[in-house]
Parts: C-alpha cells; sequence; structure tokens
C-alpha cells in the first residue's frame, strides 16, 4: 500500500513538472521579444520595446491585413465613442506615456479613390482635397474609438508659396503643417519638385507627413512637445533632438497609412513604391540643423510605421537616441 502511494506521489510530482515546464515555454512564447517590436539581428533576437530600433530592410513588405485592428475599447479610460460621456474626448498633453501608445492600435482600411496626378495647380488642389478625405477616413474611427478628439485639417494648396493664407510663414519647404490654423500647407511651386516623376505616390506621402502632425496636434502629443521643447531650449541639442523625434513619429504615421492601406482602391504597389522612395529622401540636409532626422532612421521609421501598422510601435518618444539621430 506504501509503496503504491509513494509511486503516486512521484507520478503526480513528475506530472506538475511536465506542466510547470509547459507553462513556462508558453509564457516565454507569450513574452517574447516580438510582441514588443523585437529585431532579428544576426541570429539573435533582440528586445527592443515599442518602435524602430536598427535597419530594415528595403524589400517591400506593407503591414495588409497583419496590421492590428481599429481598438475596441477606450485607451486610459477615456469615453468610447457613442458612450454617454463621449462628447468628454479632450486630447491627453503627453508624450512617451500617451494613451494613444499605450496599447496596439491600427487604422481603418479604406478604399482611397485618388484621381490621376496632373501637374497644375487646380489638379493638385482637387487631388490634395481628395486625399484629405482618405487619410480622414483611416483615422477618425481610431482616435474616436479610442476617445480622443478628431476634427479634419484645413488644406492650403496655393499655386505660389507667397500666396498661402495659413497663418505660420512659409520657408520654401515642399509641405508644411501650421499648428495655429491646424492646416496643412502644400504650395504648388514648392512641391512640384519633390514629386517629380511621380503618378500620385510622393504627393500622397508628403501629405500623409503633414496629416501625422495633425494627428499629433489633436490628441495632444503637439503641445506636450512645445512644452518640451521650450523648457530643453528651442535652439539647444537636446530641443532639436524633441523636433527630429516628432518629424519621425509623423513619419511612421503616414507609413502606417501606406502599409495597413497597401493593394486597396488606389494605393497600389506602385503608389506605395513612390511614396516609400519619398520616405528614403525625407531625412535632414547636410549641414542643415538636425530637426527631422538622418535619412536611415527618416526612412526607418516610415518603413516601420508600413510593417507594423501600429500606433505603439511609432512612439518615437520611447526609443533610443541613435534611431532618432
Amino acid at each position: 500500500m506504501a509503496t503504491r502511494i509513494r509511486k503516486r506521489i512521484l507520478i503526480a510530482l513528475l506530472c506538475g513538472a511536465v506542466v510547470f515546464g509547459a507553462a513556462a515555454s508558453i509564457a516565454a512564447v507569450s513574452n517574447s521579444p516580438a510582441d514588443a517590436g523585437a529585431l532579428r539581428t544576426g541570429k539573435s533576437l533582440v528586445s527592443t520595446g515599442p518602435g524602430f530600433a536598427g535597419s530594415v530592410g528595403d524589400e517591400t513588405n506593407p503591414a495588409r491585413d497583419a496590421a492590428p485592428p481599429i481598438a475596441p475599447a477606450p485607451l486610459a479610460g477615456l469615453p468610447l465613442a457613442g458612450s454617454p460621456n463621449a462628447s468628454a474626448t479632450r486630447p491627453v498633453y503627453a508624450l512617451t506615456d500617451h494613451p494613444l501608445f499605450a496599447q496596439h492600435v491600427g487604422l481603418g482600411r479604406v478604399d482611397c479613390e485618388l484621381p490621376e496626378w496632373q501637374s497644375e495647380p487646380e489638379a493638385a488642389r482637387v487631388f490634395y482635397r481628395a486625399a484629405v478625405r482618405c487619410l480622414d477616413a483611416a483615422w477618425e474611427p481610431t482616435l474616436r474609438g479610442a476617445g480622443l478628439p478628431f476634427r479634419s485639417p484645413r488644406l492650403d494648396a496655393p499655386a505660389a508659396a507667397d500666396a498661402a493664407r495659413s497663418a505660420c510663414p512659409q520657408d520654401g519647404r515642399p509641405a508644411s503643417y501650421c499648428d495655429t490654423d491646424e492646416t496643412i500647407v502644400i504650395p504648388y511651386d514648392a512641391a512640384r519638385p519633390a514629386t517629380a516623376h511621380s503618378r500620385r505616390g510622393a504627393q500622397l506621402a508628403l501629405l500623409a507627413h503633414e496629416y501625422g502632425h495633425h494627428i499629433q496636434q489633436v490628441v495632444g502629443v503637439l503641445r506636450a512637445y512645445t512644452d518640451r521643447r521650450a523648457e530643453a531650449g528651442w535652439q539647444t541639442a537636446a530641443g532639436q533632438e524633441l523636433s527630429r523625434r516628432l518629424e519621425l513619429q509623423a513619419g511612421c504615421f503616414a507609413g502606417m497609412f501606406f502599409g495597413i492601406n497597401h493593394g486597396r482602391g488606389d494605393i497600389d504597389q506602385r503608389t506605395w513604391d513612390e511614396a516609400a522612395d519619398r520616405a528614403r529622401a525625407a531625412g535632414d540636409r547636410p549641414g542643415a540643423p538636425r530637426l527631422r532626422g538622418a535619412g536611415h532612421n527618416a526612412w526607418g521609421w516610415w518603413k516601420w510605421g508600413s510593417d507594423k501598422g501600429d500606433t505603439w510601435e511609432c512612439n518615437t518618444w520611447y526609443a533610443d537616441q541613435e534611431n532618432v539621430e
């Protein structure tokens, strides 16, 4: 009798060890670095936390339907769209710990119908208006579903930069965002050299980047950035690093839009390729202030956004300094 009891105890202990080992293995898999944005470097898998961390391959690998769905619940206790308190939606003035980056949140998938690009100012305005509607359709359900405010940006697409009506002065850039009046400004004469030989991808890429700044504005990130940069000193090294984090995040948001909608409507492979070419050229110019990010990081964050399709992965405020140089 005692022998049988000892055998049963031994068997129970062995089974417990097997179960514990299996549970540990499952936990190791479910908590693997890949869940935190891991990158494969050589033969080792390196946990990086959210965000781009190192070089990405140039091969086309848009997110498509592998991207996460729109968040089904409000973030950080903010009211869900359609709830009795939905009117209380408000921006959150934060950077690293902003609730939009607190969980995996994708964009709405849309079938963009865009006019063919024509190198003429009025046709360009028609194109950009259609593109803004498409970006609105992708971003609005995401922000409203997260309990965050949403509103469409204004668009100013004059024939010449000196005819821009936005409240912010123009500095010759192909496109810019004015937070004072929430306007995307794309002067035809300034944008044309940056979008040459593109059917629609480069034009859409310019707009999507500035639209990313609009998202930062309406959710509260842009104000938090302005406050932080004023504290750091606007033109100090720390202040310029904050500028790069802001710009690289806008690029990541733009990449999300292209990746999540790749192959849908008019976001075909050629459009994606042309947008990717524009992203590769979006970094700081030699000798210019370090405000936008090195070329390899500008491309890396855009591609990362396209591949991941996830606001959590666009948390540039969390990233190591080397990845925002």
